[in-house]
């Protein structure tokens, strides 16, 4: 018999801790890897649920120099925002071993988008290219999040509205050696995992969702289902919907869902409040680089008009540095 995965999830936020959970609950035994008051929450509660019928879920936490010196992680979770994945590269660098599988879940376009035919970066995301430099992209499992949940920063329960699934392929050409990977680490997960062999596909689905979602609830102080379902709102969303599929095949890549499945999928999402409105709540910094200014850079390249996204864009952008410069 194989020895177990090792598993890490560099992030103790809400999604690190939802697929913890799922894994800790499968049997597989993730370490998550935390600082501050995480940390301490992990270690002494485990992670716990806003729902009191669910049990907290007790599990190995460890600060990044601790799990660096055990390592021999034979997967690595990256369940940061986007844009704190660069300031984390020498906490994130001793625990990638020779044959370590990465799997950045990430919102927005990824920094290894272009990778592995191109060392070409996406500089709303990967502004000095360290990302590019930093991890081989025959190791990059990319993935595509579908998860609504929310983690009380003061209290530390965790809150899953049940939609949870990960939509998971290489980046390069491993595609074999990858869903054999996935099925062992995954067996028995209460997480839907959908294997793909054409991640970007995929990418651009959930890209045009949280483009004209995100930045959107923001400036109305909406949620999800309101955007897809008020006339007033929809005809700001579906637009931006339409912007971001233009985009996508002026790059070549068909999404796999279409306008109508996606348009299904956000008046399905009823009252949830996206990550980017939960974070205005809290006056934290919006993921605007990797949702918003990467498609919108893109788009810039590609000669592609993105006029109501753009507009969408610079009002939540001005809000949250008012937010911000009043904190």
């Amino acid at each position: 018999m194989s020895r177990p995965l090792r598993t890490c999830i560099f992030g103790g936020g809400a999604v690190g801790s939802l697929v913890a959970a799922r894994l800790q609950s499968a049997g597989k035994a993730p370490t998550v890897i935390a600082r501050g008051r995480r940390l301490e929450q992990l270690e002494r509660q485990g992670i716990t649920f806003a729902d009191p019928a669910c049990a907290p879920i007790p599990v190995t936490a460890l600060d990044a120099q601790t799990a660096a010196m055990e390592g021999g992680w034979d997967v690595v979770f990256l369940a940061l925002k986007a844009q704190a994945i660069a300031a984390s590269l020498e906490e994130i660098r001793p625990l990638i071993g020779p044959a370590t599988r990465i799997v950045p879940l990430v919102n927005g376009v990824p920094w290894w988008y272009f990778q592995p035919e191109t060392a070409r970066a996406v500089r709303s995301v990967d502004p000095t290219g360290a990302l590019v430099e930093a991890f081989d992209p025959a190791r990059i499992i990319g993935a595509v999040v579908y998860v609504g949940c929310a983690l009380d920063s003061v209290r530390g329960d965790l809150t899953s509205n049940g939609r949870e699934r990960l939509v998971l392929g290489s980046i390069a050409d491993a595609h074999a050696q990858t869903e054999t990977l996935l099925a062992t680490l995954f067996e028995g997960c209460a997480i839907a995992i959908q294997p793909t062999r054409d991640i970007r596909r995929e990418v651009w689905s959930k890209v045009a969702l949280n483009l004209a979602s995100n930045p959107l609830s923001v400036v109305a102080n909406a949620t999800v289902g309101e955007q897809f379902t008020s006339p007033h709102l929809a005809r700001i969303t579906i637009p931006m919907l339409e912007e971001c599929i233009a985009l996508a095949r002026a790059l070549g890549v068909e999404p796999s869902l279409t306008l109508e499945e996606m348009v299904a999928i956000g008046r399905r999402m009823g009252a949830y409040y996206t990550s980017m409105a939960q974070d205005y709540a809290r006056g934290a910094e919006l993921e605007m680089g990797a949702i918003a200014h990467s498609a919108l850079e893109l788009a810039a390249e590609e000669g592609v008009a993105m006029d109501t996204t753009r507009t969408v864009a610079d009002i939540c952008g001005f809000l949250s540095e008012r937010e911000l410069a009043r904190a």
